[in-house]
C-alpha cells in the first residue's frame, strides 16, 4: 500500500487549495546514490549473532530483557466525565459530510484549512474535529481538502462510481459521536490480481487477463507527477505515493511503465528487465552466488523456465561495479512492467469518460510478482512495506471508566527489501507539536529484535551495531522482513507516532540510544540524492493504518474508550506553529 504518505510538494490541478503537509516533509523521496563499499559474510554471520528467539523467519523480542532506552506514556488527561466515554470504530459509506466554515466547535484553530465538520454513515453523524488528518490508501490530507478537493467524494462527478467506503474510529463523548481517526478508500478490499497480457504505450495502460481476450482489465497509474510513468490522473486525493515505491516488484524495486511509444525510456529502461536467454548463454538472470554472496537460507534464485522471456528473477551489480556494462541493468532507475508478469493491484474503479472503451482501475498500488535485487550491502537498495499495526501503548489494566481492559505494547510488520544481507531498522518518526521538526526513535536495538547479539560480538553483517531485522537473509522467503512483537520490551513502543520508517542499514546504522541525531542527520543528506525519477533509496515511510487499541476484558462490562490521548499526533498536533502544520484535534475525542 502503501501509501509521500504525506506531503504532495508538487501542484496537484483538482485541488488548487490543497495544503500540503509540510511537517510531514518527503521523508521518503529515496536514496544515497553513492554505493557503500562494504564486505558481507554469508548467512551464518546473521545466525552466529542471532538469538535463536526468532524462528521461522520472524524477529522477535528476547525474553526476559529490558528496553535499553524508553520513552515515558503520555499522562493522562484530565476527563469530564471518563464514565461517558466509550469506544467505537465503523466503517460504511458515506451518506454525506459537511465541512464548518467557522471556528465555533474549535476557537484554538483558526486557519480555514483545518476546519473540520462532520460524516455520516450508516445513519449516524459524527463530528470530525478540527486538524483532522485524513488517511487516503497513499495519500494524506486535511480534511477541508479531501471535502473541497473534487466530486468524487459526493459522487457527482461522470467518472466516478457511488461505493465511496470511510473507516471512522473515535469515542462517544456524552451521547456525541467524534472521530480520531479517519480513512477513506473507494472500498477497502478493491484490488485485483491477474497476468499482463498488453501493455498500451499510447495511454500509460496495462492491460490484464480478464478471462474475455476482446475486453481485458485496464489498469492505469494514478500518478499525477509521472514518478512511475506519464502524468494523469483522474482524482490525485487517490494517487500513488509517489515519495514512496508503491508501484514496485515483490522485493520493493520501483516499477514503471515506459513513457514513449517507441524507443527507450530512460526514465523507465528496457535494460532493467534482462532476457532470460541471450544468444550467448542459457541462464542470463545474475544470482546471489554471481554476484559473490553466499545465498541466503531460503536458497539460491529460481532459474528461468523454458521459454521465459524476461528474467523474473536477477540480482543488479552495484552501480560503481567496474566490470558492469552500458547494457548491463541500472540499479539507479527503475524497471519496466512486461507482457507475462503476474501482478496485484488495488485501486479506484472509474467510468471511461471516451465512448466504447471500458472501465478502468485507477491504481495507487501494484506489485509484481518479479524478484529484482540488488548488490547486497550497497545502495541504492529498495524496500516496501506491507502489513504492519502498533499498540498505542495504554499501560493501565483499568480504562478510564472503571472496566478493566488488555492493553499491551505490540507491534508486527512485514517489509521486502532488495538487499538480502543488511538488516534492516524500524524507526518511529517523532514530529515536534510547534516546530514539525522530525527525529527518528529507533525500536530494533536487539533487545526487540533478538538478531545481532551484541553479546556475541558484532559481525561485519550487523555493520557495527546490535538488533535490526535479518530474516530476509534467515528466513524462507529471501525478501521479506518480518518483526512480530506481541508484548515488546516496555518503553520501546510507548507514544506511537503517526508513521514510521524502515531503513537498511547500509544507509544509516542506528546508535544505541535513545536519540538517534545521527540517524536524523543521515537521512537529512540521503534525501539531497534521489535515484530511479525522485525517489530516496534505502528507506521507506508509511502511516499507521492500523492502532490496536485496548479491548474490553468482560462481556457486559462499559465499553472502554480508545486512548486516542496516549497518540502524541493528535493529542498535541504536528507543526502547529507553521503554516502547512496541524494542531491538536478540537473538540477532543475524549
Amino acid at each position: 500500500m502503501s501509501l509521500s504518505f504525506y506531503e504532495k510538494t508538487l501542484a496537484i490541478p483538482l485541488l488548487p487549495n490543497k495544503r500540503r503537509l509540510g511537517m510531514f516533509g518527503r521523508q521518503a523521496l529515496l536514496a544515497s546514490a553513492v554505493a557503500a563499499a562494504l564486505v558481507l559474510g554469508g548467512a551464518d554471520a546473521f545466525a552466529k549473532n542471532g538469538a535463536g528467539g526468532g524462528g521461522g523467519g520472524t524477529a522477535k523480542p528476547v525474553p526476559g530483557t529490558t528496553s535499553p532506552f524508553t520513552t515515558p506514556n503520555l499522562p493522562d488527561p484530565v476527563f469530564t466525565n471518563p464514565t461517558a466515554i466509550h469506544g467505537f470504530d465503523m466503517t460504511g459509506f458515506i451518506q454525506n459530510m459537511t465541512l464548518d466554515p467557522t471556528n465555533a466547535n474549535c476557537p484554538g484553530t483558526t486557519d480555514p484549512g483545518r476546519f473540520g465538520g462532520t460524516v455520516q454513515l450508516n445513519g449516524i453523524t459524527i463530528t470530525v474535529p478540527c486538524n483532522t488528518v485524513m488517511q487516503m490508501p497513499a495519500n494524506t490530507l486535511t480534511w477541508a481538502d479531501f471535502v473541497r478537493g473534487g466530486s468524487l467524494a459526493l459522487n457527482k462527478g461522470a467518472g466516478s462510481y457511488p461505493s465511496f467506503e470511510v473507516h471512522v474510529v473515535g469515542n462517544t463523548v456524552s451521547n456525541k459521536q467524534i472521530a480520531g481517526l479517519i480513512f477513506v478508500s473507494q472500498q477497502s478490499a478493491n484490488a485485483g490480481s491477474g497476468v499482463i497480457t498488453r501493455i498500451d504505450y499510447t495511454n500509460g495502460n496495462i492491460e490484464v487477463d480478464s478471462g474475455n481476450p476482446l475486453q481485458p482489465t485496464i489498469i492505469q497509474i494514478n500518478d499525477p507527477n509521472g514518478r512511475f510513468g506519464r502524468p494523469q490522473s483522474p482524482d490525485p486525493r487517490f494517487s500513488v505515493d509517489d515519495a514512496n515505491p508503491t508501484i514496485h516488484a515483490a522485493t520493493g524495486y520501483p516499477m514503471c511503465v515506459p513513457r514513449t511509444i517507441s524507443g527507450d525510456d530512460a526514465l523507465c529502461p528496457q535494460k532493467n528487465r534482462p532476457k532470460a536467454v541471450t544468444p550467448t548463454t542459457t541462464n542470463n538472470c545474475r544470482n546471489f552466488s554471481q554476484a559473490g554472496v553466499t545465498p541466503p537460507a531460503s536458497g539460491e534464485l529460481s532459474p528461468p523456465a523454458t521459454g521465459q522471456t524476461y528474467c523474473s528473477q536477477f540480482v543488479m551489480k552495484r552501480f560503481s561495479d567496474a566490470s558492469r556494462t552500458a547494457t548491463d541493468p541500472d540499479p539507479m532507475q527503475q524497471a519496466p512492467f512486461e507482457v507475462g508478469d503476474f501482478i496485484s493491484y488495488s485501486g479506484t474503479l472509474f467510468k471511461s469518460t471516451t465512448t466504447g472503451l471500458p472501465d478502468f482501475i485507477s491504481a495507487h498500488t501494484i506489485e509484481a510478482n518479479v524478484g529484482i535485487y540488488t548488490q547486497p550491502g550497497s545502495q541504492p537498495s529498495y524496500l516496501s512495506i506491507g502489513e504492519f499495526g502498533v499498540g498505542t501503548a495504554d499501560p493501565a489494566a483499568t480504562a478510564i471508566g472503571g472496566a478493566a481492559q488488555e492493553t499491551q505494547d505490540r507491534i508486527f510488520l512485514e517489509a521486502s527489501t532488495t538487499d538480502i544481507k543488511t538488516p534492516v531498522d524500524i524507526y518511529l518518526i517523532d514530529v515536534n507539536p510547534s516546530t514539525g521538526v522530525q527525529t527518528n526513535r529507533w525500536v530494533t536495538p536487539f533487545e526487540m529484535t533478538g538478531e545481532c547479539n551484541p553479546g556475541l560480538g558484532l559481525a561485519t553483517t550487523c555493520l557495527g551495531a546490535s538488533g535490526g531485522i535479518t530474516t530476509q537473509n534467515t528466513g524462507p522467503q529471501p525478501q521479506r522482513a518480518r518483526l512480530r512483537a506481541t508484548k515488546a520490551p516496555t518503553g520501546l513502543l510507548s507514544q506511537p507516532t503517526r508513521t514510521l520508517r524502515v531503513v537498511a542499514r547500509s544507509l544509516c546504522v542506528p546508535q544505541q540510544s535513545l536519540s538517534q541525531a545521527g540517524v536524523d542527520s543521515c537521512l537529512q543528506n540521503a534525501g539531497r540524492l534521489t535515484v530511479a525519477n525522485g525517489l530516496v533509496a534505502g528507506q521507506y515511510v508509511a502511516p499507521v493504518f492500523e492502532f490496536i487499541f485496548p479491548e474490553g476484558v468482560k462481556p457486559g462490562d462499559p465499553v472502554v474508550p480508545n486512548d486516542f490521548w496516549h497518540l502524541p499526533f493528535i493529542r498535541n498536533g504536528e507543526g502547529a506553529s507553521t503554516p502547512t502544520g496541524v494542531g491538536p484535534l478540537e473538540p477532543t475525542p475524549w
